[in-house]
Parts: structure tokens; sequence; C-alpha cells
């Protein structure tokens, strides 16, 4: 039998109504069409994203820096530029007003922008509590043989922790997947960087985890079945977007070590059933009883904790650093860093 741990509350554990810095995700990219717009929720406030006629991808704050129209209801983007529904100023991807819709002659008018960019299909924004640039930045993925990536948005109540802290949590992947025989690394922190390593037994087979987290708006892993040669990268995207509301998007690929040497039309063809009917059959079913819990859970800053649980304030420990401390809060409209050079697109899509 566990015995209870009552935990000293970490200082930044209450900094749940604050919101982290790092790269977030605001949205799949197949969600933004060239030539349109989309509005999104973001840390309290709304964040106009559009795309150029040439794909270029921008993350620009909601309101016309002359009168305070908002973009995202009845702007619209033409060509390069975006245009204010209120007196048609048009601004380039760099934020400075090119034109005015009455005589053409532009203000001393700059809108403001976030850093964003593209990563394998999804738009992430930098947020910094200071207005800093980005100071990292995210690693290539390698998907070399994999299926394409199926993904879905969910939007629960609560803390965008959530994900992260299931990853040291080995106490409840037996009640609530299923699996069994949890061992778990000590998770290791390397600045913005954490990796957990866990070992169980899923339907008698060897199951291997790695993940990694890159600041808390991007959880990669890792999942392998060695003895069958299956091989799932899963990635998560838990956004705040208020105080006690976040979004999850997900990205699931697969790989079948067998069907590394078939003819590539065969392997395309191969991973498309398995990837689907995995997704469908195991993925949604296993990741539909965590966010049961998270939407209803509260993240409380005073856990009682079990023996073994302690890596769970390890994470927590970790978090911490992405966040204001108490007192230092300041605006997160801070939509004001003008973005470097577009990246360049990934060249994968989101299968729907």
């Amino acid at each position: 039998m566990h015995a209870s741990i009552p935990v000293v509350p970490e200082a930044a554990a209450t900094s749940r109504h604050r919101y982290p810095d790092g790269w977030f995700a605001l949205a799949y990219g197949r969600d933004v069409k060239r030539g349109a717009l989309i509005v999104t929720r973001f840390m309290g406030e709304d964040v106009v994203l559009y795309r150029t006629a040439s794909g270029l991808i921008r993350a620009v704050a909601p309101h016309c820096p002359h009168l305070g129209a908002h973009l995202g209801h009845g702007g619209v983007v033409r060509g390069e530029e975006i245009v204010c529904p209120f007196h048609h100023l048009a601004f380039a991807p760099d934020g400075t007003c090119v034109r005015a819709g009455r005589d053409g002659k532009p203000p001393a008018a700059t809108l403001r922008q976030r850093h964003v960019l593209e990563w394998n299909g999804l738009v992430l924004a930098w947020q910094d509590r200071a207005g800093a640039p980005p100071s990292w930045s995210l690693p290539e993925l390698d998907l070399d043989g994999y299926s394409r990536p199926r993904g879905a948005c969910h939007t629960l109540n609560g803390s965008l922790q959530n994900p992260a802290e299931n990853g040291v949590d080995v106490n409840h992947f037996s009640p609530v997947h299923g699996w069994s025989n949890p061992v778990l690394e000590p998770p290791q922190a390397d600045g913005y960087r954490m990796t957990m390593r866990s070992t169980l037994v899923l339907l008698g087979q060897r199951l291997l985890l790695d993940i990694t987290m890159h600041g808390l708006g991007c959880m990669a892993a890792r999942m392998e079945l060695p003895d069958l040669g299956l091989h799932a990268r899963v990635v998560l995207f838990p956004t705040q977007i208020e105080p006690d509301r976040w979004t999850c998007r997900e990205f699931v690929a697969l790989r079948v070590e067998r069907a590394s040497a078939w003819p590539s039309p065969l392997r395309r063809a191969v991973h498309e059933i398995l990837v689907s009917a995995a997704y469908r059959l195991w993925f949604v079913p296993q990741f539909k009883r965590d966010l049961r819990i998270w939407d209803h859970r509260d993240y409380d800053a005073r856990p009682t904790l079990m023996a073994g649980e302690m890596p769970i304030m390890t994470f927590r420990r970790w978090a911490a650093q992405f966040y204001p401390a108490a007192g230092d809060d300041v605006p997160v409209g801070q939509c004001d860093a003008v973005p470097a050079a577009a990246a360049a697109h990934a060249g994968r899509e989101f299968a729907r």
C-alpha cells in the first residue's frame, strides 16, 4: 500500500492563471487557405491568421492600428496584403501600412505581429512575456518512411500541462489505459527540453515510450513495439487560450518495419490502411480516456502524491521556468515582433 506524501506547493505551480512562454500551435496549416484569414484565441486574446497569395503565413494583432476595427470581421486578404474593413488600409507582410482606401496615402501605422512558423503542418506562434524574439527553435521531425499524419483539435477546461504531466505519471497507465509494468527513467531536464523514457507492456508486447518536451507547447513522443516492428510518432500541441481553457492538437504517424523494403506505392497504401485503422480503433479511444479526465480535472497546485510519483513535481518545477514570477505579469498582447522571413512550408499535409 502506497503512503501518501503531502507536497509543499511550488511557488510557480500556482501560475496556471498566467500564460507560459514558448512556441504554441494556433491552427493546422490546412485550415489557413491562400488568400484567406481566420480568427483564433490565444492566451486571452484574438489572433488573426492569414495566408498571402504566395503562401506566406502571418499572425497579427486583431485590431487595425488606425481606428481599431477588427481585421477578423470583414477584413480580407488581397494578394500579399491584409486589408482593414473600415477604411481599407492595406498592410504588407512585414506589418507596414502600404496604402489607404480613399486617397491611397498610407498613414504611419504598423500592424503588430507575432513570430510565426509552419512546422509539419502546424502553425505555431512565439509567446514571450517581455516581447523578446524566439530564443530557441523546434527540431526537424524525421518522418522518413512514416505514413501521412492524422490529427484533430480538442478544446478542454483546465491546464495545458496535462499531457506532459501524463508522461511522468506512470501510475495512470494501468487504470486508464490498461498498460502494465510501467518503468520510468528519471526525467532529464535540459533548459527548455525535458525527456521522459518509459517501458511498459501492451497486450503482452513490450512498449517503449520516449517523450521529449520542447517547452510546454510541443510534446513529441516515439512509441515502439520492437518485437512487432511497429513505430509511431505522436506529437501533441497544447495551447492555453484562456486562463482555464486550452486546446490540444494531435499528430499521429505510423511506420511498419516490414514494409520498408516494399515498393513505395505499396508501402504508402499499406501505411494508409494501417494508420487509419490504428488511429480510429486504438489511438482515438485511448486518447479520449485522457481527454475526459483532463477536461474535468482540478489541476491542483497542492497535490498529495503516492510513493513513486515525485517525477510529477520534477516536471512541475521544470515547467515553472516558462511562467512569469508572481507580480511580474505583463500584458499578453505583445504581437509586436516583426517576423523573420517565412519558414519553408512543411511538405506534409494532415489527412482529414
